[in-house]
């Protein structure tokens, strides 16, 4: 109740949405010592970019600051340098000084030392406020027992950290470990804590990672690039959900060695091992294959849990029937693929399918499932597709060469590739059609009728430079973009008057007529090379003209319901 009293007395009201501007405003504030002595609203700063040497006194900080980062400073902490209202403290670049016990605020709860920073940190140093702590580049000091508080959960060491971790080092509090580039040591049984959720390994390690290493609390572990070790049956932990390979592993992977916890599993660029049956466990969710990995998948290699399948770049290799599980709801095929895909290979669970750049195979009537809703070819496709082999179930699409009665009622997106540039005859595109983008070379008249009525946004590509007849575009549309090279007078009587947004391309240089323009334009973008007076009609909100628009601005070419203008 007293609440309501004082928020229905105005002049407190307003007294108190003037404090809380004053907040925003000053949130962030970057000073030096000369600006900080003439800067007024001090009290309102909560985040202070400090850039210099010299710290105000302890007591003259503003009195709610929580996050400080002292960018260039470099002198010894002393009990009565920091105030004790901040819980983020970054040390920057330059600072290279012994931090000596008591000299760091109860309050701080993370911890950032910049990147020249590599001294020995004493027990007794670190709060037992800290949660996080983070070591940049040149930090490569032995850690002490004693030295990382119980309530640290998030530890990052830099790049040039290689110690070896010693025993009782790391808190039962740690749940997040990040190694930096350089570290290769072993990590002995016992070292990692049973609290620890998220490791990651940098690029240079490449130990063996024995059985009891890894806690049973792991979910997600990352190796780097360098790392190419076999990995034994039982070390990797029960509870493990994500694990990521980097680019050099190649390592036979043994039945048994991947824990039925297992999500998500990311191969590198390297690994091209065949993967027996029975190895992939029946949790497996996603399944990422990097660029080199081309074996033949066997029937029941891939568990029934899958339901996003990526294939590398390299990959082409048939699949047959019966290989993928009924469960895949995402299957991608990357460049290097291009095999025949026999119909009742590609499953009923399936909606989402990408071949990848160099696919150019026949699709039969039957091969595509009928749960399909996204299908995308690349660039070099260039098959006809038969009357009924696309699905009533797709609703978008992108590829290139299409005859009438392939598009299905369902589809709602169409996306031409880059190298599309064929006449799209009447009675090709459906009346469900809403988005039509068409690629890169595409320059071919559209002929009226060609455009359904139902379509809301057209995007042409950076080629296209074609006439547009009347009557080409259908009254539904709201979105028209030009592309680059589009340099054509556009008749009055050409743009529907359902339009709201229109943008032209880089070269478009022409005089807009009197009444070309419709009255329901709300947003109109002209490019670099536009430098004409034209009608513009009173409707638009938003004006942007490109760099080389030079004309008078006369009384009255400048609509009043003109909100946003922009000259390049």
């Amino acid at each position: 109740r007293l609440l309501y009293i004082v928020w229905n007395n105005i002049f407190l009201r307003n007294e108190i949405h003037k404090h809380i501007l004053k907040f925003i405003e000053h949130s962030v504030v970057e000073l030096n010592e000369s600006s900080y002595d003439q800067f007024k609203d001090k009290s309102y700063i909560t985040s202070l970019e400090w850039r210099g040497d010299t710290l105000p006194d302890k007591n003259e900080f503003p009195p709610f600051l929580t996050n400080l980062y002292l960018y260039s400073f470099n002198k010894m902490l002393t009990p009565t340098t920091l105030p004790n209202t901040i819980t983020t403290l970054s040390l920057g670049l330059y600072f290279k000084q012994v931090v000596q016990p008591g000299t760091l605020p109860n309050s701080l709860t993370t911890l950032t030392f910049g990147h020249y920073f590599n001294q020995v940190i004493l027990p007794g140093t670190l709060p037992n406020s800290l949660t996080t702590l983070i070591f940049s580049y040149c930090f490569n000091q032995v850690i002490l027992r004693g030295t990382l508080p119980n309530s640290l959960t998030t530890l990052t060491f830099g790049d040039e950290f290689d110690q070896v971790v010693l025993r009782g080092t790391l808190p039962n509090s740690l749940t997040t470990l990040s190694f930096g580039h350089y570290f290769n040591q072993v990590v002995p049984p016992g070292t990692l804590p049973n609290s620890l959720t998220t490791l990651t390994f940098g690029n240079e390690f490449n130990k063996v990672v024995q059985p009891g290493t890894l806690p049973n609390s792991l979910t997600t572990l990352t190796f780097g690039r360098n790392f190419n070790q076999v990995i034994l049956p039982g070390t990797l932990p029960n509870s493990l959900t994500t694990l990521t390979f980097g680019n050099d592993f190649n390592q036979v992977i043994l039945p048994g060695t991947l824990p039925n916890s297992l999500t998500t599993l990311i191969f590198g660029y390297c690994f091209n091992q065949v993967v027996p049956p029975g190895t992939l466990p029946n949790s497996l969710t996603t399944l990422t294959f990097g660029r080199n990995f081309n074996q033949v998948v066997l029937p029941g290699t891939l568990p029934n849990s899958l339901t996003t399948l990526t294939f590398g770049d390299k990959f082409d290799q048939v699949v047959k029937p019966c290989t993928l599980p009924n469960s895949p709801k995402t299957l991608t095929f990357d460049n290097e693929f291009n095999k025949v895909v026999q119909p009742g290979t590609l499953p009923n669970s399936l909606t989402t399918l990408t071949f990848g750049r160099y696919f150019n195979q026949v699709v039969l009537p039957g091969t595509l499932p009928n749960s399909l809703t996204t299908l995308k070819f690349g660039t070099c496709f260039d098959q006809i597709v038969l009357p009924g082999t696309l699905p009533n179930s797709l609703t978008t699409l992108t590829f290139g060469v299409v005859p009438p009665g392939t598009l299905p009622n369902s589809l709602t997106t169409l996306t031409f590739g880059r190298y599309f540039n064929q006449v799209v005859p009447p009675g090709t595109l459906p009346n469900s059609l809403t988005t039509l983008t068409f690629g890169y070379y595409f320059n071919q008249v559209i002929l009226p009728g060609t455009l359904p009525n139902s379509l809301t946004t057209l995007t042409f590509g950076f080629e296209f430079n074609q006439v547009v007849l009347r009557g080409t575009l259908p009254n539904s549309l709201t979105t028209l973009t030009f592309g680059y090279y589009f340099n054509q007078v556009i008749l009055p009587g050409t743009l529907p008057n359902s339009l709201t947004t229109l943008t032209f391309g880089f070269k478009f240089n022409q005089v807009v007529l009197p009444g070309t323009l419709p009255n329901s334009l709300t947003a109109l973008t002209f490019g670099e090379c536009f430098d004409q007076v034209g009608d513009i009609p009173s409707s638009v909100q938003k004006l942007e003209f490109g760099a080389h628009f030079n004309q008078p601005l006369s009384e009255g070419f400048i609509p009043s319901s003109v909100e946003t203008l922009v000259f390049g």
